[in-house]
């Protein structure tokens, strides 16, 4: 009984402490992890991979190392771009007109809202993406009320009017016009602006790992597993057996470079997979997570749909450089065209 007692009470002391601090250390761990992952490797490829699979100073050896090199920057620069670039909702005066001009030819879309349990007896299809749901706390009660989706809608910790898409995120404590999801590894939400970033960030991504993983782990078996024991294999015995003395720091590296690698490839695909799927769809990955997509497919064109998120031009060149002064996304975050209109 007293062992089930403790369990327990563990069990919610950790669900408070990651509830409480979990979002704080991703937020600070996460960008260091990649950037350990990514400096290690290429120190690793230069001095001790490359070296030991390939003759000194072949052509293949400098093709491998220049390929190395060059998707490693390619995710660094995009990776640097997709935290510098924010995609903040800053309610202007502007956005305030655009506001009520949207409310005054879509009525259906009007800002004030319906009570939550009111709107549940007149629409049973609550859940099925058409409204937003909005809590609000004063003194001991708890206040729902339901916007529509398309429509604006406050937010109740910035005090103002958000447009469609525009939602709040707790980590950055701010509004993101085309919330997508908020990103750790970059410490900022993905949003209209970004987006475009975080795509390529990820296409570079798996083709490193993908690049990078068979020719670590044949390196790992050939030249590193004659030193090591089956139990090195995980990662925290081998941390511990380092802090110990039990192992080298190199060891450690590799061991780390293979999970980190592996677990790369793993989120770079899905991400990819999945932002593709959006993008092709006219939707964000919070909307196909709620399923609140309710738009209209004849609007845009796949090209379109694309512009976007990358611009109408020369979109292929997003692949190879920052590209988001020459070539803006055709969506502004405030007006949605394809809104679904019932």
């Amino acid at each position: 009984m007293l062992t089930r007692k403790m369990l327990n009470w563990l069990k919610r002391t950790l669900d408070e402490f990651c509830s409480r601090y979990g979002s704080t250390i991703l937020n600070t761990i996460s960008p260091i992890w990649f950037l350990l992952c990514i400096l290690g490797l290429n120190w690793m490829a230069y001095d001790h991979i490359f070296e030991y699979l390939y003759e000194t100073k072949t052509i293949l050896r400098m093709i491998f190392q220049c390929v190395t090199w060059f998707m490693s920057g390619q995710m660094i620069i995009h990776w640097i771009f997709l935290c510098k670039v924010k995609s903040n909702y800053l309610n202007t005066e502007e956005d305030n007109a655009k506001r009520l001009a949207h409310e005054e030819a879509n009525p259906q879309f009007k800002s004030e809202g319906i009570e939550y349990e009111q709107l549940r007896q007149i629409r049973p299809t609550l859940g099925t993406g058409n409204w937003s749901v909005i809590t609000e706390y004063t003194n001991n009660e708890v206040k729902k009320t339901a916007y529509p989706y398309w429509g604006w809608k406050p937010c109740v910790v910035c005090s103002f009017y958000k447009p469609p898409r525009c939602h709040h995120c707790p980590i950055c404590n701010v509004c993101i016009l085309k919330r997508d999801h908020h990103c750790f590894f970059a410490r900022q939400c993905v949003g209209l602006h970004n987006q475009r970033y975080f795509v390529v960030f990820n296409l570079w991504a798996g083709l490193l790992t993908t690049f990078a993983t068979p020719q670590l782990m044949y390196y790992t078996y050939a030249a590193v597993w004659p030193h090591m024991t089956a139990m090195d294999l995980c990662l925290p015995w081998t941390l511990v057996k380092y802090l110990l003395g039990g192992t080298s720091f190199y060891i450690l590296t590799v061991v780390f470079q293979n999970y980190s690698l592996i677990f790369f490839i793993l989120t770079a695909g899905h991400f990819l997979r999945e932002q593709l799927h959006c993008i092709e769809h006219g939707i964000t990955s919070f909307e196909l997570d709620t399923d609140n997509y309710h738009l209209q497919p004849e609007s845009k064109s796949m090209h379109e749909r694309f512009a976007c998120v990358f611009g109408r031009e020369n979109l292929w060149l997003n692949i190879l450089i920052p590209y988001h002064w020459a070539s803006r996304p055709t969506d502004d975050g405030i007006v949605w065209a394809s809104m679904k209109m019932e």
